[in-house]
């Protein structure tokens, strides 16, 4: 795996060939393919912008790290733009112990390019927004999130895809666990703008419940200026299964065992992308914590 640290916006160590770094801009090679995925860390920046700028014709798979352990004002944004006929797949895992964390992602999706966006949110007090914006014909945009919640905990992530060019697909499949007294609040919004004729869009939220205390909203919203379209949505909020829990407890787990299973099972194409093994292990532990 290609290891990226920035610290002070400044980069540590060399950067993989093919990529070049200016002005808090990371810049992937026109025509340039990454077998291995590029890890990025954020290190002790808590305050911090980056933007990342894939070239046309490129692949590549980026993992970016974003954790502090520090309790004042946490705030980022990042801004990722795939260019012409370029496919990015992207993972976030956001771990943030501030009582006040902000988390801003702006994505772009120009002509016939290829988005595969992940955030995975296991963090405090957190308010986030994921926004795509396609902006090319034939863009491709499938956008997934998770937050997990627990004592104390609020999270808000706002999830949003637009749809600026026709014949552009986007999809959202988002999911809030909430335990103890923890609060999620999951937004999903699609916008077809006028003249988009052909655009593609689909939602889906789901709230796993898995205490009589916690709260979680879901509040899906389409936004349609354009007839000649497609789109759906949908939104479920509810407690695990209790005959799947009653068939994994008669297989010798106790009860929080078998919750914890269903619900890994929940996030496991999530957890899947996780490539870097130690980074993939402590998301597992802090989401299991919380459970």
């Amino acid at each position: 795996m290609n290891q990226i640290v920035i610290k002070d916006h400044a980069i540590l160590g060399d950067l993989p060939k093919g990529i070049s770094f200016s002005e808090q801009t990371l810049t992937i090679a026109k025509k340039t393919y990454f077998e291995d995925p590029i890890k990025i860390t954020l290190r002790d920046d808590n305050n911090e912008s980056l933007e990342i700028v894939v070239e046309e014709s490129s692949e590549v798979k980026i993992i970016l790290e974003i954790a502090s352990e520090d309790l004042d004002l946490n705030s980022y944004e990042i801004k990722l733009t795939a260019k012409q006929n370029s496919k990015v797949n992207y993972l976030l895992v956001c771990d943030l112990a501030s009582k006040d964390a902000k988390i801003h992602h702006y994505f772009v999706a120009e002509r016939d390019a290829q988005m595969d966006l992940i955030g995975g949110f296991v963090s405090n007090i957190l308010n986030a927004k994921m926004n795509a914006k396609l902006v090319g014909e034939g863009a491709n945009v499938e956008l997934r999130a998770v937050a997990i919640s627990s004592t104390d905990h609020k999270q808000v992530i706002d999830i949003e895809i637009i749809h600026a060019a026709p014949n552009s697909r986007g999809t959202m499949h988002n999911i809030a666990i909430a335990n103890k007294n923890g609060k999620v609040v999951l937004n999903g919004v699609e916008k077809i703008l006028k003249g988009m004729k052909k655009a593609d869009a689909y939602q889906s939220l789901k709230g796993i419940i898995a205490s009589d205390d916690a709260i979680i909203e879901v509040n899906p919203i389409l936004l349609i200026d354009e007839y000649d379209v497609k789109a759906g949505h949908g939104a479920t909020i509810g407690k695990l299964d209790e005959n799947s829990l009653y068939y994994l407890m008669s297989r010798g787990l106790n009860r929080k065992d078998a919750e914890r299973l269903m619900i890994n099972g929940f996030l496991n194409p999530i957890i899947s992308e996780i490539d870097d093994e130690p980074l993939r292990e402590r998301f597992v532990e802090l989401v299991n914590q919380r459970l």
